[in-house]
């Protein structure tokens, strides 16, 4: 029987006697397989749990193995295209086609194989024409769902993905944006005139302005230059948006939980606001509805 203590906190528990850790946020639960040690009034470290628990984990793990071998095998059938792409001169929007059969793929895989669904909140607040989205980043889910949710969006995306055998070849002719972080404001400029283009073209910028994942324990921090130096520019609204994949899927690792994620899309922010005034904003409003969704009903791991 499952009993609430009446705090909330966000840490890990033990799978497992192998010390496989799961995060977990919400309200400490008790129960007859063990009882969780409180070590402050947010953080858990480790939960003893009964033969129940060990065979969910078990369970978890073999679904994971089996997705990222599926993973593995899609990615080389789609790769197989590429030859052919390459010798007729495939322009941008077939090469995004072929890329939405692999996004799509992965989200199929996902809530087949894993179990891990997902659900939309707020899709009203983002406009049928050319904005910005700016996202928290937990995991590698919200780039594939990103991807499928809005199939001519241009990522930006740090441009050592591009060394990538094969994956590379599609991200620089989907077209993404590849930002090399090491050049400072050459880096920030030609963020800014691709981006530029995207919007011309009548499309959307999709980007993570925290800069690269974070776990959902960790302090939600931000690097705001580049989402700053495109909303300044662009003179197109900002939509802050936030999801909670960290709780299924950890930031360092390949095992995934099924459950449904939340991602919620935030009224937009509109153009013209001084830099400062919109980096505070926008980062408020991430931060606030990203630790709203720990706790939201759906966010359970299954």
């Amino acid at each position: 029987m499952i009993r609430k203590s009446g705090y909330r906190f966000s840490g890990k528990i033990m799978l497992n006697s192998k010390r496989q850790f799961r995060p977990v946020h919400g309200e400490i639960r008790i129960c007859g397989a063990g009882r969780p040690e409180l070590c402050n009034a947010w953080k858990v470290e480790y939960w003893r749990p009964g033969k129940a628990s060990e065979r969910t984990g078990s369970l978890h793990y073999l679904r994971s193995i089996i997705f990222d071998a599926a993973v593995v095998i899609l990615t080389l059938v789609i790769s197989l295209s590429a030859p052919f792409l390459a010798l007729f001169n495939a322009g941008s929007t077939t090469v995004r086609a072929v890329s939405q059969v692999w996004a799509n793929g992965i989200m199929f895989l996902m809530k087949y194989v894993v179990g891990l669904d997902y659900r939309v909140e707020g899709r009203e607040h983002v406009p049928d024409g050319p904005c910005i989205i700016a996202c928290n980043h937990q995991s590698l889910w919200e780039t594939a769902a990103l991807c499928v949710i809005f199939p001519d969006a241009s990522i930006v995306a740090k441009k050592e993905l591009k060394k990538l055998p094969l994956v590379g070849w599609f991200l620089e002719r989907y077209p993404m944006i590849l930002v090399d972080r090491s050049a400072g404001r050459q880096a920030l400029r030609q963020m800014v005139d691709e981006a530029r283009r995207a919007v011309g073209e009548g499309r959307k910028v999709l980007l993570f302005p925290q800069g690269t994942r974070q776990a959902i324990d960790q302090p939600v921090t931000f690097q705001s230059a580049g989402i700053s130096a495109l909303y300044t520019n662009l003179d197109v609204p900002v939509v802050p948006a936030a999801c909670n994949s960290g709780l299924f899927w950890g930031k360092k690792t390949l095992m995934m939980h099924s459950g449904t994620i939340t991602l919620s899309f935030l009224p937009p922010i509109p153009p013209g606001l001084p830099r400062k005034e919109f980096q505070e904003k926008m980062e408020r409003m991430i931060a606030e509805e990203a630790k709203r969704l720990l706790t939201v009903t759906e966010a359970k791991i299954r």
